[in-house]
C-alpha cells in the first residue's frame, strides 16, 4: 500500500496543501516562487511524454522539464526560455517532494538526476561615477521618473531587494544613529544598514517613506535614467542554446534593472 501511494497522491493536490501550509511560515514572495513553479507544472503537461505524477519524476521527466524551461516557456517579457530561474525551480521542486516524504506522504524517491543547473549572471553594476550623474539628472518634467530614480539610489547604496526597498517606512529608519533597521521579507532576517551617500537627502525628501512604485513599472522605466545618463558602454552577453552560443550586444543602459541595486 506504502509503495503504491506515488500513484495515488495527486502531484498537484499535494502541491496546493504544501503552499497552504507554507503561507503560515514564509514570507509572501516565497510563496510567490512555489505558485511559479504550480504554474509550469501546470503548463509543461502538454510537453510531457508521460502523467505527471510522484511516481513519473524520474530522469525522463527530469530532461523533458529541463527541455521545456530552457528552450519553450514564455517569459511574461514575451521572451523564450529561462536560465538561472530554471535551476531556482528544479531547487523548489526537490524541497516540495522531499517535504512529502519527510512527512511519510510518499515513500523516498531518488532525485540525484535532479540537478541545479545555474549559469552565470548577466547582471550589471554601476560605478560611483554613473551613479553621481543619475543622481545629479533634472527630472522636473517627469515626477514618476524622479521618484523611480530616487528608489533606485537608495537601493544601490543600502543593497536591499526590491521588495525591501518597496516598503521602506518610518519604522525602519532610526534617525540617531542613521541607520536602516529592519527584517528582510524574503529571508526573515534582521539587517542593519548604515545611511550613507545620498539616502539621508533622499529619506527625508519623502518623510522617511519611500514612494511606492509596482516592480513591473519600476523595471519599464528605470532603463531610462541610464539612457538619459548615456550610460552606452557596450556590453557582451552569451547564452548557451544546448550545444549553441548565442551572442548579443547591448548599451549598459538597456541592463539597468531593479536587480542592478543589489
Amino acid at each position: 500500500e506504502y509503495e503504491l501511494r506515488p500513484n495515488r497522491v495527486d502531484i498537484f493536490d499535494a502541491l496546493e496543501r504544501y503552499i497552504t501550509e507554507k503561507a503560515l511560515v514564509v514570507s509572501a514572495d516565497q510563496i510567490k516562487d512555489y505558485r511559479t513553479l504550480r504554474k509550469h507544472l501546470i503548463a509543461f503537461k502538454e510537453h510531457s511524454s508521460q502523467p505527471i505524477t510522484f511516481h513519473n519524476l524520474n530522469l525522463i521527466f527530469y530532461n523533458e522539464f529541463m527541455d521545456y524551461l530552457f528552450y519553450k516557456v514564455i517569459k511574461p517579457d514575451g521572451s523564450v526560455g529561462f536560465t538561472n530561474s530554471a535551476g531556482k525551480i528544479i531547487r523548489l521542486l526537490k524541497g516540495f517532494v522531499n517535504y512529502q516524504i519527510d512527512k511519510g506522504v510518499i515513500p523516498p524517491i531518488d532525485l540525484k538526476h535532479f540537478k541545479v543547473v545555474e549559469e552565470e549572471t548577466d547582471a550589471i553594476y554601476l560605478s560611483e561615477k554613473e551613479l553621481s550623474t543619475i543622481h545629479e539628472l533634472d527630472l522636473s518634467d517627469d515626477k514618476q521618473l524622479e521618484e523611480i530614480r530616487d528608489v533606485f539610489i537608495t537601493g544601490c547604496f543600502t543593497g536591499l531587494r526590491y521588495s525591501d526597498l518597496s516598503t521602506l517606512s518610518p519604522e525602519h529608519i532610526d534617525l540617531d544613529n542613521e541607520i536602516i533597521n529592519l527584517k528582510q521579507r524574503k529571508v526573515h532576517k534582521a539587517v542593519i544598514i548604515p545611511m550613507i551617500d545620498y539616502v539621508p537627502e533622499i529619506l527625508k525628501k519623502y518623510n522617511y517613506d519611500l514612494p511606492k512604485i509596482p516592480r513591473y513599472i519600476f523595471n519599464e522605466r528605470v532603463k531610462e535614467l541610464g539612457r538619459r545618463a548615456k550610460l552606452k558602454q557596450k556590453i557582451e552577453i552569451v547564452r548557451k542554446k544546448g550545444k549553441e552560443r548565442e551572442k548579443r550586444v547591448y548599451e549598459k543602459w538597456e541592463m539597468i534593472s531593479s536587480h542592478t541595486c543589489r
